[in-house]
């Protein structure tokens, strides 16, 4: 979450209402406003009549004209600023930051409300190997990003975005952010859906690789999912209050049900992290490239192919 987005609707809620805070963002003017006590990011956006902003869990979506001018008002639905609107406003804003244009800021925003109410809405329903094994992975940096220090526990749940559609699964204040990605072993290459993740960023972007082999029944695995899952709620709940709230955001988000027996069998032998630095030169498709026409694709990365950016896990910046 930015707290600078956080601290303008804070500001923008305590005075009249419809009262607006502008927010900084590259390519669109949007609005912090008050909504009658509950919180509304509006931009200043023409949508062309083809496109629209779906309403979603927790928000609604309308356009209005004034003058010249076009509108896009995301409001929530609850009094209060909400965690959960927090991190839509900033996949919003991170998403719309990547427009080539007004036409294509009008395309992103669309596109981003769109992913963040699937990622929120999904139907309950057991998750797949894929989805277990990639939240395995993201819960276990999430237990060594907090390496059992109270006082780190807030920065490193509010950091974590990956099951609310974030671009990167941990994304930090300072700017920098982490991409987490689980593989096989022996590691050989990992799964790309969507290209943007392993694009450079101006404060940093690791690409973090956790080997996980399931094993089977009766054989003793170095990770029980239900295990890893019922570890980082103890500390959610140890923390109480907005941690908790986001926690149990979280779990809603991904649809998962602790009491399902399904997710017994998932144990795990692992292996040991890799780290590489997203910086100039890291292989990756960019989608401004594209011809048009195209406008999704997803694509499987070797891992040997990036020796060069290779790092010391241990030397994470944010591990500090």
């Amino acid at each position: 979450m930015n707290a600078t987005v956080h601290q303008a609707f804070v500001a923008a809620l305590e005075g009249r209402n419809e009262r607006v805070v502008q927010l900084a963002h590259p390519q669109v003017t949007f609005l912090a406003q008050n909504l009658a006590g509950k919180p509304a990011l509006v931009a200043k956006i023409e949508l062309p009549a083809d496109l629209v902003v779906p309403d979603g869990r927790g928000f609604a979506v309308t356009t209005q004209r004034s003058g010249a001018d076009s509108f896009v008002r995301i409001a929530s639905s609850e009094t209060g600023v909400t965690l959960l609107f927090l991190k839509l406003v900033d996949y919003v804003m991170e998403r719309t930051a990547e427009a080539q244009d007004a036409r294509d800021a009008a395309s992103l925003l669309v596109a981003a409300v769109d992913e963040f109410k699937r990622f929120t809405q999904r139907r309950s329903g057991r998750l797949g190997e894929d989805e277990i094994r990639g939240l395995a992975a993201e819960l276990l940096l999430l237990l060594d990003l907090q390496g059992g220090d109270a006082a780190r526990t807030w920065e490193v749940f509010n950091s974590w975005g990956g099951p609310f559609g974030a671009l990167h699964d941990f994304e930090f204040v300072e700017g920098n952010a982490i991409e987490v990605k689980s593989t096989h072993r022996p590691p050989s290459e990992i799964r790309i859906s969507v290209p943007a993740q392993i694009q450079p960023i101006p404060d940093g972007l690791d690409l973090v690789v956790l080997p996980l082999e399931k094993v089977g029944p009766g054989i003793e695995g170095d990770v029980g999912f239900i295990e890893l899952v019922e570890e980082v709620d103890a500390i959610a709940t140890s923390r109480g209050g907005d941690v908790l709230d986001l926690w149990n955001s979280a779990i809603e988000a991904l649809g998962l049900d602790l009491a399902d027996q399904y997710y017994e069998q998932w144990r795990f032998a692992r292996g040991e992290w890799l780290r590489f630095k997203v910086v100039e030169g890291f292989p990756f498709v960019d989608q401004t490239d594209l011809p048009k026409g195209i406008v999704k694709i997803s694509y499987s990365l070797r891992l040997d192919a990036l020796s060069a950016f290779a790092a010391k896990f241990e030397e994470l910046e944010v591990l500090a």
